[in-house]
C-alpha cells in the first residue's frame, strides 16, 4: 500500500497548492490564480474519487466501515460540494473554507497510523442498515459542515454591515439573509439524517449488542451533540438571535467533530481502524 500512501500525499499537495493559490488572489484579486486553484482542486477530487473506488475494488468491500475510512468519504463530499457550491456563488472565501476543511481531514486521514484490511471487525456484523446508518450520518456530518460555513459569512457581514464596512470582502461574500437561511436550513436537514440515521444505528446496534450499546461513549456523543443542536433552535425561537446561533452553531460543531475523531476511540464497537 505504498504506492497507494503515495497518492494520497499526492492529492494533499494538490490541496496544499490549491490553498497557496486561494491565498494568493484572496490578497491580490487574481482571477487567473482562482481558476488555476479550482482547477487543482477538480483534479484532486477527481484523484480522490478514483482512489476510492480503487480501494474498495481492492478490498472487495465499501470502504466505509470505520472512522477512519468514514475520514476520507466525509473530505470528499466536503470538497465536492465545494465545488459545486463555488460554481454557483462564485465566493471563493467560501470555497478557500471548503478546500482547508478538505485539506485538513485528509491530513488526517493520510497520517492516520493505520492500514486498511479486507476484513474488519465490522465487516462480521456489516449489512444494509449499517451501511445506510453511516451514510446517512456522513451526510449529517457535512451538511453541519455547510451550516458552519454560512455561520462565519453571517458573522462576518452581520459585523460589515453594523460598521458600516463595505470593503472587497463584504462584496466577495453572499448577503446576511442568504447566509442566514442556508445555515437554519441545511442544519435542520442535518438533524433530520443524523436522527435517521441514529434511529437506524440503535436498530442495528440492540440486535446486534443489546441494550448495553447505549452505554458506549459514542452514541452518548452522538446524542448529546443532538440535543445541544436541539436546544440552539430553541434558543432562537426564545431569543430571536441570529448572531448568536450562529456563534453557538461554530461552538457545537466543534464538539460535534470532537465526538466523531476522539470520544469514537473509547467506543466499543465504533472503531477507529481495524
Amino acid at each position: 500500500m505504498d504506492m497507494m500512501f503515495r497518492s494520497h500525499e499526492f492529492i494533499l499537495l494538490l490541496y496544499f497548492l490549491s490553498l497557496s493559490v486561494l491565498s494568493y488572489d484572496l490578497f491580490f484579486r487574481n482571477r487567473l490564480a482562482r481558476k488555476v486553484s479550482f482547477y487543482l482542486v477538480v483534479i484532486a477530487a477527481v484523484l480522490q474519487v478514483a482512489t476510492f473506488i480503487y480501494i474498495g475494488v481492492t478490498l472487495g468491500r465499501i470502504p466505509i466501515q470505520t472512522t477512519f475510512e468514514g475520514i476520507y468519504v466525509f473530505s470528499a463530499l466536503v470538497v465536492i460540494i465545494g465545488l459545486v457550491h463555488y460554481s454557483r456563488s462564485d465566493s471563493e472565501i467560501a470555497f478557500s473554507l471548503y478546500v482547508f476543511c478538505a485539506f485538513i481531514l485528509f491530513s488526517i486521514y493520510t497520517f492516520a497510523p493505520v492500514a486498511y484490511n479486507r476484513v474488519t471487525e465490522v465487516s462480521a456484523i456489516m449489512n444494509e442498515l449499517l451501511v445506510i446508518h453511516i451514510v446517512l450520518a456522513l451526510l449529517a456530518y457535512v451538511l453541519y459542515f455547510i451550516s458552519v460555513i454560512h455561520a462565519v459569512i453571517y458573522i462576518i457581514q452581520y459585523d460589515n454591515l453594523k460598521k458600516k464596512r463595505f470593503n472587497r470582502l463584504f462584496f466577495s461574500l453572499f448577503s446576511v439573509e442568504k447566509a442566514k437561511k442556508t445555515m437554519i436550513r441545511t442544519l435542520v436537514l442535518g438533524m433530520l439524517f443524523m436522527l435517521i440515521s441514529i434511529s437506524l444505528g440503535t436498530q442495528w446496534g440492540v440486535y446486534i449488542f443489546g441494550t448495553e450499546i447505549f452505554q458506549d461513549f459514542k452514541v452518548l456523543g452522538t446524542l448529546f451533540v443532538l440535543m445541544l443542536y436541539t436546544a440552539l433552535f430553541f434558543h432562537l425561537k426564545i431569543r430571536k438571535d441570529i448572531y448568536q446561533f450562529a456563534w453557538f452553531n461554530i461552538l457545537i460543531f466543534i464538539i460535534c467533530m470532537l465526538n466523531y475523531l476522539f470520544i469514537t476511540q473509547l467506543s466499543s464497537f465504533h472503531f477507529w481502524s481495524y
